[in-house]
């Protein structure tokens, strides 16, 4: 199956000049996993819940904005055709629990979890 059939397409997004704040209250209120860090509608990171915990355990300030705070730049993008198999695999790869999915022209998409995946895959095998 492709991501593009099960992945979230209404994730939330910021500009790389959003604060942590700001991102903080989003994932708050909108009672999502992660931010999408978007510049000309194409993906540059990721924050996530556990990301903004660090930060303000680690006592970043709140105005630290998210181009700041991202450590890493080489954000994991799968394309909306790529399969289940290959998507679990690069999360196990990766350590990761989000993967974001773009379109043919790199703009994106939506994001895949590895919520997303198990789902998945455990209806595929009922079916």
């Amino acid at each position: 199956m492709k991501v593009s059939e099960y992945m979230s397409t209404t994730t939330e997004i910021a500009t790389p000049d959003t604060t942590l704040s700001q991102i903080a209250k989003q994932l708050a209120t909108n009672n999502v996993s992660c931010v999408i860090i978007v510049e000309d509608r194409k993906p540059v990171g990721i924050i996530t819940k556990t990301d903004i915990t660090r930060a303000y355990a680690g006592e970043v300030p709140s105005n630290t904005i998210a181009d700041a705070f991202m450590t890493s730049k080489d954000l994991i993008c799968v394309k909306t055709d790529t399969q289940t198999d290959d998507i679990a695999d690069l999360i196990q790869k990766k350590f990761v629990h989000h993967l974001v999915v773009v379109d043919e022209k790199g703009v994106f998409a939506g994001v895949a979890s590895s919520w997303d995946v198990a789902r998945e895959v455990s209806l595929d095998a009922k079916a």
